[in-house]
């Protein structure tokens, strides 16, 4: 009787624990078919709510729903978790035949989440591990990708390059070709900027060396014209004083100097004679009677102060004076005006 009992309680035992197991097997199935229904109508979100759903329980976390899952999220834009689940299938399936493909996008995710170092590592050891795989072509595309992101354009070049020559059939090599061509009009950019760089920075100098040369002839200018100033003001000033000066002495000394200069009274010659003839002098020469006459003339406007030579004399040197007086304050006021404009010419 206990035996009958035992092996009924056991019986009871596995048929109330297998109905969970039943019951998350039917829910794990009718997700699985809404999952696979809503990614055949390309319903990412909810083919990932569903296929999600699927891999966390237990016994169902297959790689074809992994597959499924990856290529939903992939889809819908869900790069980070799309990568997390391709690592998540790497070390799970290795052996599985969605392993290459999983691996090429696995690259190709990390190098859209701007992982561009961790990108080209992974793509290259697709590319060593796959050389004759379909995705070839396309991880070669993506690790110049990766290196056109990093501005190793160099490295890009040589990988677009190859892209074109040898694999024209590849989806990516119009868009490949659309890159080299970016290439070589940066690098034409780029020498375009160089030369205008050093061309500005020439420019710039021979523009400040110009202009350093400018202030220096202005300023030798103004000091020129400073000096030619002072100069005229002086010679002014002292014709100013010369008018000032008496006139009457000015106007005799012009009178007597030439006659003090001119005159050279000569003595009379004494001839001896013989002892019947008597001594005679000789007549004086009549130029120094016009001389003497000149001089007694002379001296009678030096007494008299109001002769007309004198008068003359003093009209033609005061009319002398004031014409060259007038002539440099004339120059005077030009060489002030050319200061003034330089003045104002260094002040703006």
């Amino acid at each position: 009787m206990k035996k009958i009992l035992v092996l009924a309680f056991l019986s009871l035992f596995s048929l109330f624990s297998a109905l969970p197991q039943a019951a998350e097997r039917s829910q794990a199935i009718s997700a699985l078919k809404e999952g696979a229904e809503a990614y055949k109508n390309e319903d990412w979100v909810s083919a990932i709510f569903f296929l999600r759903k699927v891999v966390s329980l237990p016994g169902n976390a297959s790689d074809e729903n992994y597959f499924m899952l990856i290529k939903s999220e992939i889809y819908a834009g869900e790069y980070r978790q799309a990568q997390t689940d391709c690592e998540k299938f790497i070390d799970n399936f290795p052996a599985s035949p969605y392993s290459e493909y999983v691996r090429y996008q696995n690259g190709r995710l990390l190098h859209l989440l701007a992982r561009n170092e961790d990108a080209i590592l992974s793509l290259s050891d697709f590319c060593h591990q796959n050389p004759d795989s379909e995705l070839f072509p396309l991880a070669i595309f993506w690790i110049a990708e990766a290196f056109y992101d990093e501005y190793c354009f160099d490295s890009a070049r040589g990988l677009y390059e190859r892209v074109v020559k040898d694999f024209p059939a590849c989806e990516r090599a119009p868009q490949a070709q659309y890159k080299l061509d970016l290439i070589e009009r940066r690098e034409r950019e780029e020498k375009l900027l160089y030369l205008l760089k050093v061309i500005g920075e020439e420019n710039l100098s021979t523009r400040e060396e110009y202009e350093r040369q400018l202030r220096v002839y202005a300023l030798e200018d103004e000091s020129g014209v400073r000096r030619s100033l002072i100069d005229a003001q002086a010679r002014i000033a002292e014709l100013e004083a010369l008018l000032e000066a008496s006139p009457e002495e000015e106007g005799l000394a012009l009178v007597e100097e030439p006659v003090v200069e001119a005159v050279a009274e000569p003595v009379p010659e004494v001839v001896k004679s013989d002892e019947k003839t008597p001594l005679v002098t000789k007549p004086k020469n009549p130029v120094v009677n016009v001389i003497q006459s000149v001089n007694e003339s002379s001296i009678r406007v030096k007494q008299t102060g109001k002769g007309q030579g004198t008068s003359a004399v003093k009209n033609t040197s005061d009319a002398t004076r004031e014409i060259g007086l007038q002539a440099l304050k004339r120059k005077a006021k030009q060489l002030q005006y050319l200061l003034d404009e330089k003045e104002e010419g260094s002040e703006k």
